[in-house]
């Protein structure tokens, strides 16, 4: 039951009304100029083209949109006119798209944004060489792009507007998320309130770093957002010293965090004053110090030169350029086995789609592209939302294009379920192909107009698709994904020992960068255990048995970084052979994890006080890792066969 109620759950994702209102506007307006122009055809091309736009927004930045939109609605029309001149040829058709998709895929593993984009080459590709049309060969490769260029406009009116809305908004999160620290301290919510806190501070700095290093010039509203953000510093520093103490709080200094983030969301004065007072009535001394030393930042009066206690934001790590990654990129065993795995199942669906003769093929390597891609979540649990996504999306399909008879409820449906793909791709993947089957049958029908029964036919390529996935993609290489898990485990287990080993000696802009790295290690191993929960047995028992390890490495992170940040200003931190002496420790339990050997029963120590609080996470980190059965007490010699890795 836990198992399944995994593959249904739905992830927390508010999406605004203007979303939902944008794309319902880039599917809905191409749709209805077909219906009323009686050309159906070129406007289902359109509306394709537009769909990209809504897939690939991630939010953020508008220049970070407008990369990710631009290059998913290239990728797409470019894959739709290499489609059209593969389309035709019979086995060499297969054979073409099969390389186009495998060599997409490739360049798909340099970033997130080009695997969001190769990902919709591949798709229109598939598209492109399946379907036929009667406009003239150039014009559908120009249309999709239209519809691309119409939807990216769409979501960059924003931009005219107000510039700088999602980096006022990361930084307004940032003290959201104080807030809700706050408010769990001394209760059991701590350590997800400040996992939270340190993604959300994170997000903050990376964003408004990438727009002031994009700026062209001084911008007045950007420069007061950075020092809003560097106020925002140490208050997470208070934030930290009072969660340590442990007691609960009043409800006074969550309430004032979040006036503070509706300050800076609505680009409004802080004029904190009322809430230092407010802050030393409630018993909150150290906030309120805090807050009384970052009011020149929030009000605009802070100095004008960087000090020691308002130090300078890092400058923006400048972008590899993309011929520079091309050349210096060479694929690792992971992707060429992820390579190998996808052409052996678009081998496999192309064989079946054939030996059956199942109508309008190209669903099954189409569907089989998008289930595989690792990217965006477990393969195998997507392979399994895809088919009871399909279950409902083939019924709504089925029932309009039964009942339609002059387009009219057609056009509704694709306008309504348009409104709602924003919030089911970040909802549930089952979800999402329940909402975007029926638009893909609904577009496509007026490529190839057929009856319903085509509906039903879908459903079982789909099945197919899922099968191939599961039969040929997933199951024989079930043992791999179990050893990425401990890959990953080994991983975060390293940036950690190079943190302790680095952030002492940094300065407080590199400081922020080295945080910022060790967190996301542990944020991408969580994700990680998350989707091998929903695998077969053999990788869920795997993922369960390394939660309580990935818990006590966040305790090691917070108590390095409790250290580090809360050092004396007059002590002098730690020597770099002192630091090593831990570091040291973690890389070895990092070894032992990778190649399955026993962890050390040695007790860990601090070799100097100032260490006892990291040298006591790691001790609770190696324990965890021996097992509770093999655990060292003072006194008692442990046991001399312990397996670290057994579970």
């Amino acid at each position: 039951m836990r198992w399944l109620m995994s593959l249904a759950h739905m992830e927390p994702s508010p999406v605004s009304r203007w979303v939902a209102l944008r794309a319902a506007l880039a599917i809905g307006l191409p749709t209805a100029a077909g219906l009323v122009l009686d050309q159906s055809a070129a406007a289902a091309l359109v509306a394709l083209g537009a769909l990209p736009a809504i897939t690939g927004d991630n939010g953020g930045p508008y220049r970070n949109r407008a990369l990710s939109i631009g290059s998913t609605v290239f990728g797409g029309a470019l894959g739709y006119f290499l489609g059209t001149l593969l389309a035709g040829h019979g086995l060499w058709s297969a054979a073409g798209m099969t390389v186009l998709v495998l060599l997409a895929s490739l360049v798909g593993t340099f970033n997130n944004i080009a695997a969001v984009a190769t990902l919709q080459f591949a798709t229109y590709v598939i598209v492109g060489a399946s379907l036929t049309s009667p406009l003239p060969p150039w014009l559908p490769s120009v249309l999709v792009g239209a519809g691309g260029l119409f939807g990216l406009a769409l979501t960059l009116l924003g931009w005219v507007v107000n510039p700088i809305a999602p980096e006022r908004a990361a930084v307004a999160l940032a003290y959201r998320k104080l807030a809700a620290m706050f408010a769990a301290i001394g209760t059991s919510r701590i350590m997800t309130a400040r996992r939270d806190m340190e993604a959300a501070m994170t997000t903050a700095y990376n964003t408004v770093l990438a727009a002031r290093g994009r700026a062209a010039g001084p911008s007045p509203r950007l420069a007061r957002l950075a020092a809003q953000l560097q106020a925002c510093t140490p208050l997470s520093d208070a934030a930290l010293a009072l969660a340590r103490a442990g007691r609960v709080l009043p409800p006074e200094g969550a309430r004032v965090m979040n006036r503070l983030a509706d300050r800076v969301e609505n680009d409004a004065p802080p004029a904190p004053a009322d809430d230092i007072a407010t802050l030393r009535q409630a018993g909150l001394a150290p906030l309120a110090d805090a807050l009384a030393g970052v009011q020149p930042l929030l009000d605009g009066s802070g100095p004008a030169q960087p000090s020691s206690d308002f130090p300078a934001l890092p400058p923006a790590r400048p972008r590899t350029p993309w011929r520079v990654l091309a050349q210096t990129y060479r694929p690792g065993p992971t992707t060429r086995r992820y390579l190998i795995r996808l052409g052996l199942c678009l081998i496999a669906a192309e064989a079946v789609a054939h030996a059956f003769a199942l109508p309008r093929s190209y669903w099954v390597p189409l569907i089989v592209v998008v289930v595989f891609k690792p990217n965006f979540g477990s393969v195998f649990a997507r392979a399994l939302q895809s088919c009871a996504g399909s279950v409902v999306g083939v019924a709504i399909s089925a029932t309009v294009l039964a009942l339609d008879r002059s387009g009219i409820a057609s056009l509704v449906t694709v306008i309504a379920l348009a409104a709602l793909l924003p919030w089911s791709i970040r909802r549930n993947y089952g979800l999402f192909s329940a909402i975007l089957l029926p638009i893909l049958m609904l577009l496509i029908g007026a490529l190839q107009p057929g009856s319903w029964p085509i509906a039903l036919a879908r459903l079982v390529d789909v099945a197919v698709a899922a099968g191939i996935v599961l039969a040929v993609g997933y199951l024989p290489w079930m043992r791999i994904e179990r050893h990425n898990l401990d890959q990953a485990v080994a991983n975060a287990i390293d940036t950690l020992a190079a943190y302790l080993n680095t952030v002492f000696q940094a300065d407080a802009a590199a400081r922020h960068e080295l945080r910022a790295q060790a967190y996301a290690r542990l944020s991408d191993l969580r994700i990680a255990l998350q989707r091998g929960l929903s695998e077969p047995r053999l990788v869920s028992r795997r993922a369960l048995a390394w939660w309580p390890v990935e818990v006590a490495l966040e305790r090691v992170a917070n108590a390095v970084s409790d250290t580090a940040w809360s050092l004396p200003a007059g002590q002098p931190p730690p020597a770099p052979a002192e630091l090593a002496q831990l570091a040291a420790v973690l890389h070895a339990m990092a070894e032992a994890v990778t190649n399955g050997a026993p962890v050390t029963l040695d007790p860990v120590t601090a070799p100097v006080p100032a260490l006892h609080e990291a040298a006591a996470a790691i001790e609770s980190l190696r324990a965890t890792l021996t097992g509770p059965a093999f655990a060292a007490t003072p006194g008692k010699p442990a046991p001399s066969q312990p397996n670290a890795n057994q579970v």
